[in-house]
Formats: C-alpha cells, sequence, structure tokens
C-alpha cells in the first residue's frame, strides 16, 4: 500500500528517532509541545478518556516524559509504555516505578518485543507517529493489531499531508502520511476506521491546525 515515495522515504528512521530522544531535554516533560494547558486538557478528557476505557490493559508508544502516561497510569488496570530509546523508558521508571501494573519494552522502531499477543485492550500514541517513517508506521499497525484482543481500541496522532498547515512539515520534522493511507494500512492489517478527526472540545476549538495532523481510532474486529 505504500507507495514508492513512501518506501522511498530516508528520514525519521528508526535509528534517528533514537538518536534524537535518548539526547533530548527532558526537563520540560514534553510539555514544551502542549499548545496551552486547555489544550491538554480538553485532550484528555475529549479523547484520551473518551476513547480509550477505565480498568484496562493499555500500552502507550512512545511516551516520552510520560506527558500522557500519567493518564493512563492512573486509569489502566495494566499499562505497557514502548519506546525505540531506553531515556524516556527510564524516565517513566523513575516516574512511575518498576513491577507493579507497568512494563517497559524496549521496541527496534516498529515492533513490540515481549508484548503477547491479543494481550491488551487499547494503544494510545501522541505526537509519536508524525515522527516515525512510513514503513516503520506499517509495522507498528501490525503490531497493534497483532497485541489488541478482539474488539480492542488504538488511538493514533498522525500527519495528514505535508506543508499544508501553519508551519512547514519539515520544521516539525514529520514523517509523511495522510488519513487515507493511515486507513488503508489498518484495514490491511484487521483493523477498521472508527473515527478520524483533527478536532476537539466545544464547537471544535482545539485543533492539529498546526502541521494538518489528524488523530485515527481503529478497531480491531
Amino acid at each position: 500500500m505504500l507507495g514508492p515515495a513512501h518506501l522511498a522515504w530516508q528520514g525519521n528512521s528508526a535509528s534517528d528517532n533514537r538518536s534524537r530522544w535518548t539526547g533530548w531535554d527532558w526537563s520540560r516533560g514534553g510539555d514544551e509541545w502542549t499548545l496551552s494547558p486547555a489544550w491538554k486538557d480538553a485532550l484528555i478528557e475529549d479523547v484520551l478518556k473518551r476513547w480509550i476505557p477505565a480498568e484496562v490493559a493499555v500500552v502507550e508508544i512512545g511516551p516520552g516524559a510520560g506527558r500522557w502516561s500519567e493518564v493512563l497510569f492512573e486509569r489502566a488496570s495494566r499499562l505497557v509504555v514502548v519506546d525505540v530509546s531506553e531515556r524516556p523508558l527510564e524516565l517513566c521508571r523513575e516516574r512511575f516505578g518498576a513491577g507493579g501494573n507497568v512494563e517497559y519494552v524496549l521496541s527496534s522502531g516498529s515492533d513490540m518485543p515481549g508484548v503477547a499477543d491479543a494481550s491488551v485492550d487499547a494503544v494510545w500514541s501522541f505526537d509519536v507517529f508524525v515522527h516515525v517513517a512510513p514503513r516503520d508506521q506499517a509495522g507498528y499497525l501490525s503490531e497493534v493489531a497483532r497485541v489488541l484482543a478482539p474488539g480492542g481500541v488504538a488511538v493514533i496522532h498522525h500527519s495528514d499531508g505535508r506543508n499544508r498547515g501553519l508551519h512547514p512539515s519539515r520544521q516539525g520534522w514529520r514523517a509523511p502520511m495522510s488519513r487515507g493511507l493511515f486507513a488503508a494500512l489498518g484495514a490491511g492489517r484487521g483493523l477498521r476506521v472508527e473515527s478520524q478527526f483533527d478536532s476537539w472540545g466545544p464547537d471544535g476549538r482545539y485543533d492539529l491546525s498546526g502541521y494538518t495532523d489528524a488523530i485515527t481510532v481503529l478497531r480491531r474486529g
């Protein structure tokens, strides 16, 4: 389903991401990408809590310093955080502890080693797939389909076109992707699109217009 341009894309590789996020200054906890406290609160209430059930097993792909993990940690019966860099996993381990209901998984950049088939009920990923090469996004979607139990849901933020937002996509280190292609990649792996949107909150006042990103909600049949 990926065309020649996507297959040939050299940026946003796993090694690039590993280097970038290992060396990142995490002192702001990832909130350097939060447009406003109200924007973040609305995303949690109207998107995360709407689609990710409480008291279930959840995978988060790309936790960073735990910006969204702290919400998932309080809600999930079991939380698995997956990252391509050991540094974010260390930060989350410091924040949420070892053992208990949290597991830490180091990814090669498109997999979830050690996460059993059909063992989780939900997958969350925000501000991550926008920086992942198309081929690796497809790999992660294969893994999402593998680890989700039947009826499970995945909520994933990704790019939707290039250089059509308020900022150039290269400025945001965005990988090329579109809603249509993401939906097709999911469908090819048994994941049905339940919703695609780019705004939330009252009258859609909070959005992803900076880089014309989108959020896709996928359901495993």
